[in-house]
Formats: structure tokens, sequence, C-alpha cells
């Protein structure tokens, strides 16, 4: 199934998450397959974790796919470093976020 691609604004943060919400939930609403996005150097915090993992929840649980269109990087993955989510991380976490099966 093609996936509809979702760039997202590069002020990823708690200020703007209700709009990067509205945003995530039209696409899945509009489309089977969301592949979503993150800008080169975008700003992210905490929320953002929060926001794409209630998404990617939101889209199993209609039977819908919601993807990364690269593995995190940049201040994305700094987010998900600081916020103790890389280790220890599950499988099915670590292919979502950084697109492999196991932490190197």
């Amino acid at each position: 199934m093609p996936s509809h691609p979702l760039t997202l604004p590069s002020t990823l943060s708690i200020r703007h998450a209700s709009a990067v919400r509205d945003q995530l939930l039209a696409a899945l609403a509009q489309h089977d397959a969301v592949e979503v996005e993150f800008p080169d150097g975008c700003e992210a915090d905490l929320s953002l974790i929060q926001l794409i993992e209630a998404a990617r929840r939101h889209a199993d649980s209609h039977g819908k796919r919601l993807t990364l269109k690269a593995a995190a990087n940049g201040r994305v993955f700094d987010v998900l470093e600081r916020g103790g989510f890389l280790a220890d991380m599950a499988p099915a976490f670590s292919q979502f976020w950084l697109h492999r099966k196991e932490i190197q």
C-alpha cells in the first residue's frame, strides 16, 4: 500500500503539538498509510515522541499504518536519547524509530 507523505513543520515542540496532532489525524483520516518526515534541523521535544507514538497506536487500532520516512536523527534522535527511550528499546520501537531491529 503506497504511503501518503506528510512533512511536519520545523518546530515540533509542546507549543505546536495541537497543530501537529491535527495534521497527523487529518492525514490518517484520509489515507490508509502515512509516511512522516521530520525536516532537517527541526526543533523537537518530548511532546513529539508522545504525539508520534499516540498517532502510531491510533493508526494501528484503525487498521492503518504510520511510518517514518527516515530513521530518527538530529534533534529527534537526541530527544529519544535524553528521554531514555534508547535503553532497552523494544524491537518494534527500534524498527519504527531507528529502522533497525537492534541498537548497535
